[in-house]
């Protein structure tokens, strides 16, 4: 009874900056285990994508905002289900202003950085679940002041 098991290690490249990076993705039995580690990133939240199709029909994985940690930033995801093709690994500022800062290939891929910069940005062009620019204080019901009259 052998186990399918396979490991892939991703260097991830500057596309803007002087951030470094490395991926490993283990696979197992069709489930994967994602960990990715990256330093000298801009300050702000850093979301990790994975992206896939080409330049005209492409699909994004939103893996989350890393979690920062002094010096570096890191995500683990373990239990991830990868049938689609995917072929880039993305570290991206967060939205308001979404921009690719970091990039590695899992497979052979034919887009340019600036397409994977406007497949981010359409992506981010909302806010993506849980993020950091998100997160204002509302005032409390508290605080507000009563209805005077009644």
């Amino acid at each position: 009874m052998g186990a399918s098991f396979n490991r892939m290690y991703i260097i991830l490249r500057p596309a803007e900056g002087h951030g470094t990076g490395f991926a490993r993705l283990e696979g197992i039995r069709g489930r994967s285990r994602l960990h990715i580690q990256a330093s000298r990133l801009p300050k702000g939240p850093v979301r990790a994508m994975l992206l896939a199709g080409d330049a005209h029909s492409h699909a994004i994985l939103d893996l989350g905002l890393m979690h920062p940690l002094p010096g570096q930033h890191v995500l683990s995801r373990d239990d991830l289900a990868l049938h689609g093709g995917y072929h880039t690994l993305l570290l991206c500022a967060d939205w308001p202003e979404p921009r690719v800062l970091l990039c590695g290939c899992l497979s052979h891929s034919s887009f340019t950085l600036w397409q994977m910069q406007e497949a981010v940005q359409h992506y981010l062009a909302v806010p993506a679940g849980p993020s950091a620019a998100q997160e204002t204080p509302r005032p409390s019901v508290l605080m507000l002041r009563a209805h005077e009259g009644t």
